[in-house]
């Protein structure tokens, strides 16, 4: 990519471009940024229906890379109370809604991928907004239009992913499994809790473990590829605080379901406890003392006490067969030589 070009973005953006080929970079740059003379500097991107993985993200410090995200739907019914989402998604207390237009807006983001000739890349399915909301999905499968549409593109990306709490919902109709198996997608799904009445308290909208459980085995068996998302893992042993998930009642017998499922592989992190706007204030005031340390958006806990629960679910998952990731590592892998600094 020309001087031209890498003066008019901001620092963190042009880490972006590492590791491109002068025409990759050049058909990145003309997906992602405003054209014109005109245009304000430093440049910001566009807003795309298909969007970097995590346009926030400063590349400087973590080498994401070239990464997409795609989700039809914005907010969430599950209403978690420790989703980090709610640190950053506004009105998150009324619920998920369809973007509107995301359809068109897709169609129109894969015909300039294809015309520019973005290098292909994995596309995620979403990182904050589960596309596989039942009250929304039933009323306007946006997301099997989504993924349908894929089949037809399938050439313009790496690898795909899909992040749900709600696998269930893929067998109202055949189709949503025979897309999957077309495109090879991953489809990872969120368990953090073994027993549904802890859930019901803290996922209240979203479906009980054991829903989640049987419809993953019901996957694994038509042929699609599955993960558990052990994410995140709360704090235990810390004064003052409830353990709202244990090795013995959680932890062990998720993994213990997993191998024998058999899963691909397991996904976990850490939680961090979001700071402001949508806060669930008993839930926050009951585990605030176990978060001691302040960064960005979120509290977070000591690194020796993040690194003794992710080294517990390697433990118990090494003894049964089981590859763990860390869910930033995972992310990473994603993309040809992607790093991260040893703060996660």
């Amino acid at each position: 990519m020309s001087r031209e070009f890498v003066d008019r973005l901001t620092p963190r953006d042009r880490a972006l471009f590492e590791g491109l080929s002068p025409a990759e970079a050049l058909a990145v740059f003309g997906y992602l940024f405003p054209q014109g003379t005109g245009a304000r500097l430093p440049l910001r991107m566009r807003s795309r229906a298909i969007a970097l993985y995590d346009p926030l993200c400063d590349r400087r410090r973590y080498g994401l890379g070239l990464l997409w995200q795609a989700s039809p739907y914005t907010c969430c019914d599950h209403g978690c109370a420790y989703c980090y989402g709610r640190s950053y998604l506004l009105r998150f207390g009324g619920g998920g809604r369809p973007k509107p237009g995301f359809l068109r807006a897709f169609s129109r983001d894969l015909e300039d991928m294809h015309r520019l000739g973005v290098p292909r890349r994995h596309l995620s399915m979403a990182n904050s907004s589960d596309v596989l909301q039942a009250r929304l999905e039933r009323e306007h499968r946006l997301a099997l239009a989504l993924f349908e549409e894929l089949v037809s593109n399938r050439a313009l990306f790496g690898s795909f992913g899909i992040l749900t709490k709600n696998p269930g919902v893929l067998f109202d109709d055949e189709r949503y499994v025979a897309a999957l198996l077309a495109l090879d997608a991953e489809v990872q799904v969120s368990i953090c809790f073994f027993g549904d009445e802890t859930a019901a308290r803290l996922e209240r909208g979203a479906p009980p473990p054991s829903e989640r459980r049987a419809a993953s085995e019901r996957l694994a068996a038509a042929g699609v590829r599955v993960v558990l998302r052990l994410d995140p893992l709360f704090p235990r042993g810390v004064d003052g605080c409830p353990d709202v998930q244990t090795i013995d009642g959680d932890l062990r017998p998720l993994l213990q379901w997993a191998a024998t499922l058999p899963v691909e592989y397991v996904i976990t992190s850490p939680m961090k406890l979001p700071i402001r706007r949508n806060r669930v204030e008993d839930f926050h005031r009951s585990l605030v003392g176990a978060f001691p340390i302040v960064r960005g958006f979120y509290r977070r806990m000591e690194p020796d006490a993040r690194d003794r629960l992710v080294a517990d679910v390697r433990a118990i998952g090494s003894a049964l067969g089981l590859r763990v990731e860390h869910c930033l590592a995972s992310i990473l892998k994603r993309h040809p030589g992607g790093s991260v600094s040893s703060r996660h």
